[in-house]
């Protein structure tokens, strides 16, 4: 692992920033489990905890969603998706194949995912917006959602078009059921994913 500790000089003081910590594959794949590290191109990316309301959200909609998969598929929260070797992302929700399921193994080929879910935080929000974003598309998961819980709650759909770049397949509300192509089953009113 490789740990540099670079000092900045600010207002006459010294300051150490936090390290960056550089591993490979092998080394991550050595590392106990951890849904709030994910390695982004061979970089260690530690996250913040989750809030309550972040855990609330994730958990009624993981419950909805596995109310409504159809036998060929479930749902699951905080399991890694394997974009390459030297990039894994842990996203809060995903639907992934049945078949695809090791009950004893944590992490999915993206080939597998059908559905990657992030839930806004304060520490995510560049990352859920932007990167996670492009990197799902890049990787092929047709569908992506994201939801932004404050002010209020709000479900952000995107499925993957011809060129397989996300395009926005709808924003929903309090009062309105989320309702997209390729995910008809998964017909949940927003209002059931409110803490």
């Amino acid at each position: 692992m490789t740990r540099p500790s670079p000092k900045v000089a600010q207002d006459g003081a010294h300051i150490t920033l936090p390290n960056a910590v550089t591993v490979t594959p092998d080394e991550y794949d050595a590392l106990p489990p951890d849904p709030r590290i994910e390695l982004v191109d061979g970089v260690l990316h530690v996250m913040t905890p989750p809030t309550a309301r972040h855990q609330i959200v994730m958990m009624r909609l993981v419950n909805s969603l596995l109310r409504r998969c159809p036998e060929h598929l479930t749902a699951l929260h905080e399991q890694e998706i394997r974009i390459a070797d030297d990039h894994r992302r842990n996203p809060d929700v995903l639907v992934v194949r049945r078949d695809a399921v090791n009950l004893d193994w944590f992490s999915f080929p993206p080939k597998a995912v059908l559905l990657a879910v992030e839930i806004v935080s304060p520490g995510t929000q560049t990352a859920d917006r932007k990167h996670k974003h492009a990197e799902y598309a890049d990787a092929g998961i047709p569908c992506y959602w994201r939801i932004e819980p404050l002010p209020e709650l709000v479900v952000h759909t995107y499925q993957l078009d011809e060129t397989d770049v996300y395009e926005s397949t709808g924003v929903f509300h309090p009062g309105d059921r989320i309702s997209v192509p390729r995910l008809d089953w998964a017909a949940i009113p927003v209002t059931d994913l409110i803490p």
